[in-house]
């Protein structure tokens, strides 16, 4: 649900996770995420708040943490995730890309290995 008070990087936030397709909304704590058949891809915490976690694609994660305005998530950073704070422009566009990325790492099916299903003739 939309409200017109809400901080502005949040609202930019909630209309890009909303517009993916098949994302659902959900607030299991209270706070906003967004999920893809039944997994997060963008907690976006509550609309007075300028910060996004996502998944993180494991190339590029020290490489993010580094930058000043990211850090590991708090909770799920030990499984990959960090967390944005947005503060202007630059950092909301680079959350939006990394919210597509994140959208992108949680659809895409998990490979397995071929060799541990392959039979030795």
């Amino acid at each position: 649900m939309k409200d017109e008070n809400w901080n502005p990087f949040f609202r930019a936030l909630w209309v890009h996770c909303s517009a993916k397709p098949s994302a659902v909304e959900d607030h299991p704590w209270g706070e906003t995420v967004f999920k893809i058949r039944g997994k997060v891809f963008a907690f976006l915490g509550y609309p007075n708040s300028a910060t996004v976690t996502v998944k993180a694609h494991p190339g590029d994660r020290d490489i993010l943490l580094s930058l000043p305005h990211v850090h590991t998530a708090a909770y799920v950073g030990r499984f990959g995730w960090i967390t944005v704070s947005i503060e202007d422009a630059d950092t909301l566009s680079l959350a939006l890309d990394l919210v597509d990325k994140s959208y992108g790492l949680i659809l895409a099916p998990k490979k397995r290995d071929k060799r541990k299903n392959s039979k030795l003739l």
